[in-house]
């Protein structure tokens, strides 16, 4: 039989042996399924015969059995089985411009509530970074306008600067020369007049200008076994992949490791304030001020204290002045407490960044004058940079910023603007919608 052939089932020899043909020469080919052999003979698949077979096979497989012929088959549901209902809408201009300008709607309603209680948070700047430059050693003398910034929204002109600064500046006696001229040692004595109440809760932070955190091998230099009080190695915090301590890393007087490694800790900001606003019309209504909750609650999850032993540690290069002779049993530092440097290590994105120092939850900022000691420790400048004493008081949505509010703003205008050019190209093309007069099978 030659393969051009095909097989019919109906004359296929029902016995496999007969008169004529000899037991011992004849060779019964092997009978295909019933199935195959109807392939093969091109018959349709979905025929009454072939259907019923198939059916019969279904039904014989149960559900286990499916299970365990196709463990990887994806579950019957119309997610997997990509069956979900949808929506396929029309985009006529009209539906476009009910969409654009709902949205438009929108945007501008959140726009003008953000701006609205952005422009109702009160807040005080005084930049104090030339205090021990400009500053009178001997009385207290007026701060120049440029690094004193005020806003309060109970005046009628926003631009009108009310707000009276004064400082005085102390060197420290006992500081020595570093041969740094832009080093600072000293107190900086800054007061200020409130004409308005501050109203609860009061947040006092530093706001530093003009430095970059954002710079990769600044912003990747720390390890983080360190931070969470893990022991570690030289190696280890020197060589791991990716976030590493690749600058600052070990002592180069002692060759001990150093704790916390890396360039953001060593660069930590350490000016200290004074934490209580003294009153000077009234010693009795000194404004005190809490340090004990200005990081993110989650932030003990990370921040623990560390099990390496202070004979194997030394601390940073700029802390030194801090611990001239290094770490001992007593003064190794507790970062799981100490929520300043957690603060210090959540490192910004943009130049200018603020940092809460304290707060006060439970009394208004009365009218008066105000005083606030700064220890002069951090230098900026050596890089042009700028650092400020910054009070304000908390609203629903932080401090006092219109970068949101606008930028909602904006989007409204963008959506109005979509509505005007839909518009007029509806009303300049003069087609009318749905016109099956311009279908293909038309022109």
């Amino acid at each position: 039989m030659s393969d051009s052939k095909r097989i019919s089932l109906s004359s296929y020899p029902v016995n496999r042996f007969s008169e004529e043909n000899n037991a011992d020469t004849y060779a019964d080919p092997p009978r295909p399924s019933r199935i195959q052999g109807m392939m093969n003979m091109g018959e349709e698949e979905n025929s009454d015969e072939f259907i019923s077979d198939y059916e019969d096979e279904k039904d014989k497989l149960a559900s286990n059995d499916l299970k365990s012929l196709y463990p990887k088959r994806p579950k019957d549901n119309s997610f997997l089985q990509q069956r979900l209902k949808s929506y396929n809408p029309i985009f006529t201009p009209g539906l476009t411009i009910s969409i654009f300008l709902s949205i438009c709607a929108i945007f501008v309603l959140f726009g003008g509530i953000l701006i609205s209680i952005s422009k109702k948070t009160n807040e005080i700047k005084i930049y104090y970074q030339e205090c021990s430059t400009m500053a009178s050693t001997n009385d207290y003398t007026t701060i120049p306008k440029t690094y004193v910034e005020s806003y309060f929204h109970q005046l009628k002109t926003a631009d009108q600067d009310i707000l009276k600064a004064e400082w005085k500046y102390t060197p420290d006696s006992n500081a020595v020369d570093t041969g740094n001229s832009f080093s600072e040692n000293g107190t900086c004595h800054i007061r200020f007049t409130t004409p308005y109440v501050i109203r609860k809760p009061v947040f006092m932070s530093y706001l530093i200008k003009d430095y970059y955190p954002n710079h990769r091998r600044y912003a990747l230099s720390f390890n983080e076994d360190q931070l969470e009080g893990k022991e570690t190695s030289i190696n280890d915090i020197h060589t791991s992949t990716g976030i590493k301590c690749a600058e600052i890393y070990k002592d180069s007087e002692t060759g001990k490791q150093i704790y916390p490694c890396g360039l953001i800790a060593n660069a930590m900001f350490n000016d200290s304030f004074s934490m209580t606003l003294v009153n000077e019309n009234n010693q009795n209504q000194n404004y005190v001020m809490d340090n004990s909750a200005i990081t993110w609650s989650t932030n003990p999850n990370r921040f623990k204290k560390t099990k390496l032993s202070y004979k194997d540690i030394a601390p940073p290069p700029f802390w030194k002045e801090k611990y001239p002779d290094g770490y001992n049993e007593t003064n190794v530092p507790d970062i799981s407490t100490w929520q300043e440097f957690q603060n210090w290590m959540d490192n910004p994105a943009l130049p200018i960044f603020s940092k809460l120092l304290g707060k006060n939850t439970t009394q208004n900022l009365l009218p008066s004058t105000y005083q606030v000691d700064i220890t002069l420790n951090w230098p900026v400048r050596e890089f042009s940079g700028h650092k400020a004493f910054y009070l304000t008081h908390g609203s629903s949505i932080g401090g006092r910023n219109n970068f949101l509010g606008e930028v909602y703003l904006v989007g409204g205008l963008v959506c109005l603007a979509a509505v005007v050019v839909v518009i007029g190209g509806k009303l300049l093309s003069g087609r009318r919608s749905a016109d099956k007069s311009r279908l293909s099978w038309n022109q």
